[in-house]
């Protein structure tokens, strides 16, 4: 029997009062979290120093080794995250116990205790599962979101606090997520990072899922230069900028009882610019970074993000200065042909202000302009190059990832119809753009 199977029958035999907050020997036993799921909210109750990790030759299994080489230095999560060439794969290991496990099947978005283990170091953390329609339970492929601080104020991973590991279980490359963020950040778009992970949960290989980099506080801070009193609304489907909409924005960071920021941002947009669409963003928003995340929208045949379908997105407003950034979330719907085709340059876009966009001469012409930027981005990148080194890296582990629901087959088949749609989809931009929008019928 492996030490992390023996470690979750250990744990069976350990008190389940909910007190056990401090972290176990590594290796030894897996958490206890029978009456405490509490929220991030509740953490300052559990009390403490931060919990350290504890390097151990005790540890067994697939997270036991030292990954070589591996670089923590920087504190800002870098050695987590692959921007360029062939992506590194890492092994993560998560503990639960039976008290966990019943307590995510009844409230899976409440965190339960849980050991995260990690090159060879243990830690005691907060884990719940996410998603919305990719939501799965723990009988599936379940998506995590971790937090090192949950029990223990200060506690981090070589400086980061929170991670998300997604199950990427609607992408069946594993890829278009991967080099979408890629995209945005040779871009020099504020947008999360992107690596990979194996992961296990008590011994049983669940797959490889994308790490991504949380956007909370600590991203507002490293990224965007927050000074801690900056807010933070995710949007979706029905949260745009409409006077009716504010209360349906998910505060993410911020005082939920006062989003009056927002409510100004939205009274602004409502007014308009006398001196049109362009001025309005420019006022607001750094423009021309606005224009090439929707850019890259549309280049990327993103059929769910704000520009095309006014969804999956997030404002902040750093320092609550009036500054605000439009960053991409849930990415994975892009880099490949859809039913319904790719999309066209000239589409209709959905999101309020994507769409005001477009129906302004100005600002449409500004957006073809980035359009025409970004296209030569992708061409200095060799974007189909590295689609081509990225689905390489990942083709063994997403082929025989256990609980996938593509298959091996379903893998294969599509990385290789997204590289080719990779090496075509330049010239499709490029043929367009040279045409011009479609001109009004007689």
């Amino acid at each position: 029997m492996s030490q992390l199977a023996l470690s979750l029958l250990l744990s069976c035999a350990l008190p389940v009062d909910g007190s056990d907050t401090t972290p176990s020997t590594p290796g030894t036993s897996a958490p206890s979290d029978s009456s405490d799921s509490s929220d991030s909210s509740d953490s300052s109750d559990t009390g403490g120093a931060p919990l350290e990790f504890v390097p151990g030759p005790v540890i067994t299994g697939p997270c036991a080794a030292d990954v070589e080489g591996l670089d923590t230095s920087s504190g800002d999560g870098a050695f987590l995250y692959s921007s360029q060439g062939a992506p590194h794969i890492l092994d993560v290991c998560l503990l639960l116990s039976e008290d966990g496990i019943a307590a995510l099947e009844k409230a899976p978005g409440e965190d339960v205790i849980a050991d995260f283990i990690f090159s060879g170091h243990q830690w005691r953390v907060g884990v719940h599962l996410k998603g919305s329609t990719s939501f799965r339970d723990l009988s599936e492929k379940a998506a995590f979101k971790i937090d090192f601080a949950e029990w223990s104020d200060g506690q981090t991973l070589h400086g980061v606090r929170r991670l998300t590991l997604n199950n990427m279980i609607q992408d069946p490359t594993m890829a278009a997520e991967h080099m979408a963020y890629r995209l945005y950040a040779s871009a020099g778009l504020p947008a999360p990072r992107h690596g990979y992970a194996r992961v296990w949960v008590n011994d049983e290989w669940f797959g490889l899922y994308g790490i991504v980099e949380t956007l909370d506080a600590q991203f507002m801070a490293q990224t965007l230069g927050d000074d801690g009193q900056g807010t933070l609304y995710e949007g979706g489907y029905s949260a745009d900028l409409f006077d009716w909409a504010a209360d349906r924005f998910e505060v993410q960071e911020g005082d939920e009882a006062d989003i009056s920021d927002l409510e100004a941002l939205i009274e602004a947009v409502e007014a308009g610019n006398p001196d049109g669409v362009l001025a309005l963003l420019a006022t607001h928003f750094d423009a021309e970074a606005l224009l090439d995340l929707w850019a890259i929208e549309i280049l990327t045949t993103n059929d769910d993000a704000y520009a095309t379908n006014g969804n999956n997105y997030l404002l902040a407003n750093p320092s609550r200065a009036g500054r605000w950034s439009m960053l991409p979330w849930g990415v994975d719907q892009c880099f490949q042909e859809d039913e319904d085709g790719d999309i066209a340059v000239y589409t209709a876009l959905e999101g309020r202000l994507a769409e005001a966009c477009r129906d302004d001469v100005e600002c449409s012409a500004a957006l073809d302009a980035r359009i025409a930027v970004m296209l030569q981005l992708w061409e200095d990148l060799d974007i189909p190059g590295q689609v081509a080194v990225v689905t390489k890296a990942i083709e063994s582990d997403c082929r025989s990832d256990p609980r996938s629901e593509w298959g091996d087959y379903g893998c294969r088949d599509q990385q290789a119809a997204m590289r080719l749609w990779a090496a075509a989809r330049a010239e499709e931009v490029s043929t367009q753009l040279s045409a011009g929008p479609p001109q009004p019928s007689p």
